[in-house]
Formats: C-alpha cells, sequence, structure tokens
C-alpha cells in the first residue's frame, strides 16, 4: 500500500460519520397534531362539514337526496320530492334544483325559485347559464300557463 490510501478513510468511518451527522444529536419526535395521512385528513375534514351542515349532514338525508335522483323520469319522483321538501326543503345544489323544476307543483316551484334566488349571485357561470336555460325551457314548453309565465318573469328577474 502507499501513503496516498492509508491517509484516505475507509468506507466503515464515512459511514459512521454519515450516521452521525444524520441523527442530529437525539430522535425526533414525530408531529402529533396533524393527521397521519391525508385520506384521514380528508375524512376529518368531510366529518366537520357534516356536522356543520345540520339535518343535511346525515345519512337519512343523503337516503333521500339519492332517492329523489334515481326516481327521476318515474312515477314515484313527484312523491320523493315532496318527502324530502317536507323534511328538509329546498335542495342546495343547482342540479338538483333544476330537476325538481320538472314537476308539476305550483308551491314546490315557488321553493326553488326562491332557493335559486337566494343562491344566484354565488354560483358559477355554468350553474347560472344552466338554470337560464331550464327556465326559458320551461316557458316555452310546460303545460301549465301559470308556470310558463312563472318561469318566463323568473328568467327575467335574474341578471
Amino acid at each position: 500500500m502507499t501513503d496516498n490510501e492509508d491517509d484516505r478513510p475507509d468506507w466503515r468511518e464515512i459511514d459512521r460519520k454519515r450516521d452521525r451527522r444524520s441523527s442530529g444529536g437525539g430522535a425526533k419526535e414525530p408531529k402529533k397534531d396533524r393527521p397521519t395521512d391525508r385520506w384521514e385528513k380528508g375524512r376529518r375534514k368531510e366529518a366537520l362539514d357534516r356536522l356543520f351542515m345540520g339535518e343535511k349532514g346525515t345519512v337519512e338525508h343523503d337516503k333521500f337526496y339519492r332517492k329523489i335522483h334515481s326516481s327521476y323520469g318515474s312515477d314515484k319522483f313527484t312523491g320523493q320530492v315532496k318527502k324530502y321538501f317536507e323534511k328538509y326543503g329546498p335542495p342546495d345544489d343547482p342540479p338538483t334544483l333544476i330537476l325538481v323544476l320538472d314537476i308539476r307543483e305550483d308551491e314546490i316551484i315557488s321553493q326553488v325559485f326562491e332557493k335559486i334566488k337566494s343562491i344566484y349571485n354565488s354560483l358559477s357561470s355554468r350553474h347560472k347559464e344552466d338554470i337560464k336555460r331550464k327556465l326559458s325551457i320551461m316557458a316555452l314548453t310546460d303545460k301549465a300557463k301559470e308556470i310558463r309565465i312563472k318561469a318566463e318573469e323568473f328568467n327575467n328577474e335574474l341578471v
């Protein structure tokens, strides 16, 4: 061996130095405040959101809500919508409100119009466009003259 080879540290020494350097003088404790993973964090956030929704955040509400969507186009649709409205009032999301406009009940349509009016400014441009399109179709094609007039007037009110 030459003198140069004796001056260089061997691989064991290099690894030992690396291990000492990375340990930082003590073991690090994991943070206990945050969830262990993103999935758990998402579940906690969803649970809190449901808690603040009140009755509309329950499993029972979800069943009624799904029944509205699954019964659309069938004879059961009107009954499901009436049950939902009796228990929870008008739904909060625009697509479901648009579905409910196909029902032929003046009282329910009035409630839907009021709900749309209250949330219209906070909706995305896509939802606004969908609502205006649905109202214009109702104004042209609905069988009941009163509903056609209401739909046209309401469509003109929305900016």
